[in-house]
């Protein structure tokens, strides 16, 4: 028995040495990860100390899943080894699920297993997209370009896809678009809706891989910030009342729209023009708020056109202002006064009550005008009553006459009859103080006295008619002499079109200063003398003052030099002025040319601007601090005498002037060189 024992304990013992008697070695090294779709080759040798015959088999393990995707049959002799090169495993859904991480591949041969080293099974892909700028328009194409690889760094051939999402927690899809992927680069061109609202988007990228089978494999996404923008489509001018009465405003408000309806914050050039399509108002308003224009009480009923431009768009609207008749009724003493302050010729009746009798009187008035009338009765005191229409005033009177009756007063009539022969003796007697004050003993000394006070007389006439005192409002300002004044108009028919060159002066208060005498509106004559010495037209816009230098008013085609010298004068007047007066003027001045279009009618000079030429010459005198500031066009043209510095003000390219080249005269040297020639060959 016990012989038989330890002959079943020898056998099993041998059995157990031959159980664990294969290796098994993997002959390739695994890569740290794969993607779905890729194949993992795991050739393997396996040599024996005994014989064995069995199956070996190939296990992907992952989170503790087994799944057998490699078996064959070996059967080894005795120290004998073999290679297995076919072990390959397809990562793809139909053999390892939806299997991925972490895993390994384990090898058995019977009993004995080996472990290959850990890898990652991934379905990331990495997206790596570049926009060309992060602000766009409605309606623009964003164009989106990248590449795209795999985690394991191998270029990715699948498909794109863009979607553009709202930024906000909804992420509402707006708009897609589908691409390919080639050696792993992609390009697309997404276009955004035009009616798109102006707010910050995302934009999406997808990338992805499919199988065979359609089935999508691996991955990726990235995301990008975009901003679209407000887009002007639409501008809007809104007129509370279409017609104005005389004496009230005209109430303005203006809306620009963006693509999808919504307001934008911007500013607009507002023009109002009259009837006849002079400018009489150009602003820059702020677009959203209320303006209101003034229309005086006697502007003639008339339809007035008004003109908003704002980021290249134009609005139009018409009102009318309408008519007024309408008279003030004043009593002073025994006079009753009766002024018209409409807008239209007044020609009606008016009832005047004297106590218990009725008169009536036509009254025919030009705008502006009055007329007296003296009220007459038998000796006492009598309520009057004028009244025409819903307006009526009643004063008790001290009447004297013969009858009851009203009429039309005279130089001669009532209280008018002292002022007159009193006027008439102090004329008399200043006539005699002047005789008596220029007479002198010797008749040629008077005479040459008589003519320097001529002279004196001649000379303020002829200063006095440069300027004339008109009448706006309650203001009084200074304006050119007949003949060089200019006037801005909405449109011109018939005119000339030429190249003017314009200088723009910028002077704080304008409007304040020419409504007074003061040393402040004295230079602003000088600056106006020295302009039309020049043959330039004045224009007087808000607080600019614009001197137009027209071929048509100059008789040269070329008048950028002029325009330079008349700057730099102007320049020289205003700094002079600063200089010596304690009343400083806060002024700018600027250069530009252009093309407008112009036409002489009378003593006027009309013209509108071709394009911004206006606006343009008033913007660059505004931002001027002092100093003389040139547009493009007109510095190009005038480098031959300046050398200029570009800056940029407020957003506006200009150029200041560093030097102002002196000018050879190369004629004079020419003249001299051949004058000496001439001497030394003895001409």
């Amino acid at each position: 028995m016990k012989m038989k024992g330890v002959i079943i304990f020898l056998a099993l013992v041998i059995s157990l040495i031959s159980f664990i008697s294969a290796e098994m070695i993997f002959i390739e090294p695994l890569t740290a990860s794969y993607n779905l779709g890729d194949s993992v080759f795991v050739p393997v040798t396996i040599k024996v100390v005994n014989e064995v015959s069995g199956i070996f088999a190939m296990d992907l393990i992952c989170n503790n899943t087994e799944i057998r995707f490699y078996t064959t049959g070996v059967k080894l002799s005795q120290g004998e080894e073999i290679t297995l090169v076919d072990p390959n495993l397809v990562l793809i859904r139909g053999i390892i699920g939806n299997n991925k991480g972490e895993c390994k591949i384990k090898a058995v041969l019977g009993s004995e297993y080996v472990l290959t080293n850990s890898f990652r099974i991934s379905d990331k892909l990495l997206v790596s997209g570049t926009l060309e700028r992060t602000e766009f328009d409605a309606g623009e194409g964003v164009l989106v370009t990248g590449k795209v690889t795999k985690e394991t760094g191998e270029i990715s051939n699948g498909f794109i896809e863009a979607a553009v999402l709202t930024g906000d927690s909804n992420s509402t899809l707006q708009t897609t678009q589908i691409g390919t992927v080639s050696d792993g680069k992609f390009s697309l061109n997404l276009s955004l809706p035009a009616g798109l609202k102006a707010q910050d988007y995302l934009i999406e990228i997808k990338a992805y891989e499919k199988d065979s089978e359609g089935i999508i494999t691996n991955n990726g996404a990235a995301q990008y910030s975009i901003h679209v923008k407000q887009v002007p489509t639409n501008l809007e001018l809104i007129l509370e009342n279409e017609e104005i009465m005389p004496g009230t405003s005209v109430k303005i408000n203006s809306i620009l729209h963006d693509q999808t309806g919504e307001p934008i914050n911007s500013t607009a050039v507002l023009t109002i023009g009259d009837s006849e399509g002079t400018i009489v108002e150009q602003k820059d308003i702020v677009v959203g708020e209320l303006f209101e224009f003034p229309i005086k009480s006697d502007q003639p009923p008339a339809e007035w056109i008004i003109q908003a431009e704002s980021n290249g768009l134009i609005a139009e609207e018409k009102f009318r202002i309408k008519e007024n008749m309408e008279i003030d009724i004043q009593v002073i003493n025994k006079t009753v006064v009766v002024t018209n302050i409409g807008n239209v010729f007044y020609n009606k009746t008016v009832l005047v009550q004297v106590g218990d009798s009725p008169l009536n009187i036509q009254v025919e008035l030009p705008v502006g005008e009055s007329k007296k009338y003296v009220v007459k009765a038998p000796n006492g005191d009598y309520n009057v009553r004028i009244s025409e229409g819903d307006k009526e005033v009643s004063e008790m009177m001290s009447l004297t006459g013969k009858t009851v009756g009203i009429e039309e007063a005279s130089i001669f009539s009532g209280v008018n009859v002292f002022w007159f022969f009193l006027i008439l003796i102090l004329g008399l007697i200043a006539f005699m103080y002047f005789t008596k004050l220029y007479k002198k003993p010797f008749f040629g000394r008077m005479v040459q006295s008589s003519k320097s006070l001529f002279r004196k007389l001649f000379h303020r006439r002829e200063k006095r008619e440069k300027f004339k005192s008109m009448a706006v409002g309650d203001d009084f300002k200074m304006i050119p002499k007949m003949g060089n004044r200019a006037e801005l108009s909405l449109s011109i028919k018939e005119g000339d079109k030429q190249e003017a060159s314009i200088v723009g002066v910028r002077i704080k208060d304008l409007r304040e200063i020419q409504s007074r005498r003061s040393r402040v509106s004295e230079t602003i004559e000088k600056i106006i003398d020295t302009a039309e010495d020049k043959r330039a037209v004045v224009c007087e816009n808000q607080d600019y003052l614009l001197f137009i230098l027209a071929p048509a008013r100059t008789r040269t085609p070329k008048n950028e030099k002029t325009a330079l010298d008349l700057a730099e004068k102007i320049k020289s007047l205003l700094e002079e002025h600063n200089r010596m007066f304690n009343q400083k003027i806060d002024f700018g001045i600027s250069l530009n040319y252009g093309a407008i279009i112009g036409k002489q009618e009378g003593d006027m000079f009309k013209f509108m601007s071709v394009g911004s030429l206006v606006t343009a010459s008033k913007k660059i005198a505004h931002i001027s601090e002092g100093e003389i500031l040139l547009s493009d066009k007109i510095n190009d043209l005038l480098r031959l005498y300046t050398r200029t510095e570009k800056k940029i003000r407020d957003g506006i390219p200009v150029f200041s002037i560093k030097e102002i080249k002196k000018e050879t005269d190369d004629a004079t040297k020419k003249f001299i060189s051949k004058f000496m020639e001439r001497q030394k060959r003895g001409d």
